[in-house]
C-alpha cells in the first residue's frame, strides 16, 4: 500500500463541520482503495478527529466502525446535539405545535449557550475524547498530524503539533458557547473554524509536496434565516469566514468538496449518508488527483472550485 505513486509527499487538509465533517470518512475510504498515498494531515475541529483517529490508525474500517459505535453509545447521547437540530414536520395538522416548539428550542439552547461557559459540559467532552483516542502525544501517531485552534488572547492561529492529543483535540473542537475553551500554556484555545477552517498552510508546513484540502463548509451564497439579530449576527460571521476559507484554499492543490453543506450540523444521524458523500466526491475527482501525483512539481498546477 502507498507505493503506487512514487515519493511525492501527500498533504491531507480536512475542514471543519461537525456533523457534515463526517463526509471525511468517505474520502478517506476512497483515496485508500485506490491506494493514494498520505503523509501528513491537518485537521480543525470534526477534520481534525477524523485526522487524528487515522493517524493513530491509518486503516479506514476500524476508524468507520468506532465512530458508528460512538455515536450509539451513551457518552454521545449526553451531549444532547440532538436538542439544537430543527428537524422537519411530516405530520398533518401539528405544523403549528411544531414551529412553536421549534422555536421555543432555538431559544433554550441559544440562552444557555450565552449564559454558561459552554452547552456540553467538560466531563462530557473528555469521555468521548477517552472513547474516540488514546492516551498519546501527538508526536506518537503513525502518521504525522498536527490540530488547529484559534487563541483567544492573541487572535493568532495555534497549531499543535506535539504534546497531548486529546487536549489539541479538546482545543480545535472547543465550538463557542458549544463546548468550553482549553487552557493550553498560558492561552485559551477555541475551534480553528474561526481561523483556519481547512488547514492547507499547516499542510504544506509540514513538508507535503501536494495537498489535497477537504472542505465539507456549508455554502455561503443563501441564508437560512435573517428573522431576529440573532440570525444576523451568525450570517454576517458565516459569510466573513466562507470568504476567509475561500481565501486560504487557493493554496491547495486540489480541494474535494463533498455535497454535504444542507446537512444540520450537529445531525450526527445520516452518518452513513454524509460518509458515502465523501467517497463520492473523492471518487469524482480521483482521476486529477492521480494526474497531479504524476507532475515533477505539484504545486504549478491547481485544482480549485468550490460548490
Amino acid at each position: 500500500m502507498f507505493k503506487l505513486f512514487g515519493k511525492k509527499q501527500v498533504g491531507l487538509a480536512l475542514g471543519g463541520g461537525a456533523a457534515r465533517g463526517l463526509a471525511h470518512i468517505g474520502v478517506l475510504q476512497a483515496l485508500e482503495e485506490a491506494d493514494v498515498p498520505v503523509h501528513f494531515i491537518t485537521g480543525t475541529s470534526m477534520g481534525a478527529i477524523i485526522g487524528a483517529m487515522y493517524a493513530v490508525d491509518p486503516r479506514i474500517d476500524p476508524l468507520h466502525d468506532k465512530i458508528i459505535e460512538f455515536f450509539q453509545s451513551d457518552t454521545f447521547r449526553k451531549a444532547r446535539l440532538d436538542f439544537v437540530v430543527e428537524r422537519k414536520n411530516k405530520v398533518d395538522g401539528e405544523g403549528l405545535f411544531f414551529r412553536f416548539s421549534q422555536l421555543a428550542r432555538k431559544k433554550i439552547f441559544f440562552t444557555l449557550a450565552m449564559t454558561m461557559i459552554s452547552f456540553v459540559s467538560q466531563e462530557t467532552r473528555d469521555k468521548s475524547l477517552e472513547f474516540l483516542l488514546p492516551d498519546i502525544n501527538i508526536e506518537d501517531t503513525k502518521l504525522p498530524f498536527a490540530a488547529i485552534a484559534l487563541d483567544l488572547e492573541s487572535g493568532k492561529e495555534v497549531v499543535l503539533k506535539s504534546g497531548s492529543l486529546r487536549q489539541a483535540i479538546a482545543a480545535t473542537c472547543a465550538l463557542p458557547g458549544i463546548l468550553p475553551p482549553v487552557e493550553y500554556n498560558d492561552m485559551k484555545l477555541v475551534d480553528g473554524g474561526w481561523i483556519d477552517a481547512v488547514p492547507v498552510g499547516p499542510a504544506r508546513q509540514m513538508g507535503a509536496d501536494l495537498v489535497l484540502a477537504v472542505d465539507v463548509g456549508q455554502e455561503g451564497t443563501s441564508a437560512d434565516s435573517t428573522s431576529s439579530g440573532l440570525d444576523i449576527v451568525f450570517r454576517a460571521d458565516a459569510a466573513t469566514r466562507y470568504a476567509l476559507s475561500n481565501l486560504q484554499l487557493q493554496e491547495a492543490d486540489l480541494v474535494i468538496c463533498p455535497a454535504a453543506g444542507i446537512t444540520h450540523w450537529a445531525d450526527f444521524s445520516r452518518a452513513d449518508e454524509i460518509i458515502a458523500k465523501g467517497r463520492y466526491a473523492t471518487l469524482e475527482r480521483l482521476s486529477e488527483i492521480k494526474a497531479l501525483l504524476k507532475l515533477k512539481d505539484p504545486q504549478k498546477k491547481s485544482f480549485f472550485f468550490r460548490g
